[in-house]
């Protein structure tokens, strides 16, 4: 999490209200249910084979269907994807976006997504590498998920990994739709029995208004 850190200190630097804004317009639930997707993916089964603690929420916001662009109100998989679009490409990133710029391009990253246009654009298919930190590991129709915590160059496990998925799930009854990023952090290196989380509390704290201005900043892609 050290540049996630270093990006949260920038993020932070905004004012209060801001902090405020978030609390008051996003969601936060955590833990995540028992019964959650999330157990019984691939993806965990995969990189968290250890059954190791994690640090678990999803920031989510519920939204009128009449707010959504009309071509995305009735296809939930194009929903997850400009959703995905609008987290990685938007304000919330920015910070994050242009370290890694700095920082991880170079030759042997040339195949990875780096710019904002870049992020704002693609189809985050399986294998989508971005900013030398992200790969796009398992999709299902309204769900993207995202591994994180390291370079997609060195796949192996890691002290401090993660899955980060991007969804969106309508409901027509209602005419309502739920958007969120959902997030388990956890150490793949090995098995972890004294419950120890890879992170503390500070972190997590921050790492939430993090996931809640990630999402804030996803919706804004569909609604304009």
């Amino acid at each position: 999490m050290g540049v996630i850190r270093k990006t949260l200190k920038i993020f932070l630097a905004g004012s209060i209200g801001s902090v405020v804004y978030l609390t008051n317009t996003t969601n936060l639930t955590t833990p995540l249910p028992a019964d959650d997707e999330l157990w019984s993916s691939k993806s965990i089964a995969t990189f968290n084979r250890h059954q190791n603690p994690t640090i678990q929420d999803v920031a989510w916001k519920r939204l009128p269907l009449s707010q959504i662009r009309p071509e995305l109100r009735d296809n939930e998989e194009a929903l997850a994807t400009e959703f995905c679009r609008g987290a990685w490409s938007g304000y919330a990133y920015a910070p994050q976006r242009l370290i890694m710029m700095l920082t991880n391009r170079g030759p042997k990253t040339r195949d990875q997504l780096f710019r904002r246009q870049q992020l704002a654009f693609s189809r985050y298919e399986l294998g989508t590498k971005f900013s030398d930190h992200f790969e796009v590991v398992e999709r299902t129709k309204n769900s993207i998920t995202v591994r994180a915590g390291g370079s997609p160059l060195e796949p192996g496990p890691r002290e401090l990994d993660g899955l980060l998925v991007v969804s969106a799930k309508v409901d027509k009854e209602t005419g309502t739709v739920d958007v969120g990023l959902k997030t388990a952090f956890f150490n793949s290196v090995e098995p972890i029995r004294d419950g120890k989380k890879p992170a503390n509390f500070v972190a997590e704290l921050l790492h939430r208004l993090y996931a809640r201005a990630m999402v804030d900043s996803g919706v804004r892609r569909l609604t304009r």
